[in-house]
């Protein structure tokens, strides 16, 4: 969802299913993701519990793809975090694009330390096809993908595009409104900065709750924003970007199930 949740969403008129799929939100739009436990949870060595998500992305009203998240603890104690994009719709009549992003971190001092990141999509550029390895003994981050190799010097708390919608959400959930964040992005260290600017009720599948509102600040062609809900952990249910071009993409929450908890659609 870049909460944000950052979703990036190229977009090509003549090329519907591949303007939805190839990887952009991550918040953001969205920004955009995600928190789960109350904020004391945090410390406890287990940020938050596994989950699946399943959210319904539309460009300008009309639905153009399937957008799934997840996120998995592995034997030794490292997270994945995935999003997975699949085309449908008219924006499939093409044949179906598919756009992965997955990144693996691990929770250290209280923190996510990023270890991996990896993006793909079949028909995109070398900004969609990346493969970061996030090497904290030197301090570098390093796209060891052969369309576009670079290596860059990284700072303390360096993410990728994809963690970063969690790292927003675990301030958030502690109390924080304002974020601000290093990424490693195309070949240098971009940062993002967020507000929450307000708290709205909002209507979703399972029902009306009240939600935190989250913009990016650091964007002046688009706006980003993302709608998070307490009562659902904190889970942000609903992405939001309009483009200066007049395009307008939305992530909406159609089904969430946190492993071992109650399933809700």
């Amino acid at each position: 969802m870049v909460f944000p949740v950052y979703v990036n969403m190229k977009i090509n008129l003549c090329v519907p299913a591949k303007s939805f799929l190839a990887n952009r939100l991550q918040l953001p739009v969205v920004l955009l993701m995600l928190v789960f436990l109350s904020p004391a949870s945090a410390t406890d060595g287990e940020p938050y519990p596994e989950f699946t998500a399943v959210y319904d992305a539309r460009m300008n009203g009309i639905r153009m793809a399937e957008v799934r998240f997840s996120l998995h603890r592995l034997d030794n104690g490292d997270y994945v975090y995935q999003r997975k994009s699949t085309s449908v719709g008219i924006a499939s009549l093409f044949g179906k694009k598919v756009s992965t992003a997955t990144s693996r971190w691990r929770f250290t001092n209280n923190w996510i330390q990023v270890l991996e990141y990896e993006s793909s999509y079949e028909d995109g550029d070398a900004n969609d096809n990346l493969h970061l390895i996030f090497n904290w003994e030197t301090a570098h981050v390093k796209n060891v993908s052969s369309a576009d190799p670079w290596q860059t010097k990284m700072p303390e708390g360096t993410l990728d595009k994809l963690a970063m919608q969690l790292a927003l959400l675990f301030e958030l959930r502690a109390g924080s409104t304002e974020f601000q964040y290093p990424v490693a992005h195309e070949g240098r260290i971009k940062h993002y900065r967020f507000k929450q600017t307000g708290e709205e009720k909002i209507e979703l599948p399972m029902g009306a709750y009240n939600s935190l509102v989250v913009e990016r600040l650091d964007d002046d062609r688009d706006k980003t924003s993302v709608w998070s809900v307490p009562e659902i952990n904190y889970f942000p249910v609903r992405f939001l970007e309009h483009k200066k071009s007049g395009v307008e993409i939305e992530l909406l929450l159609r089904k969430i199930e946190f492993i071992d908890q109650e399933v809700s659609d």
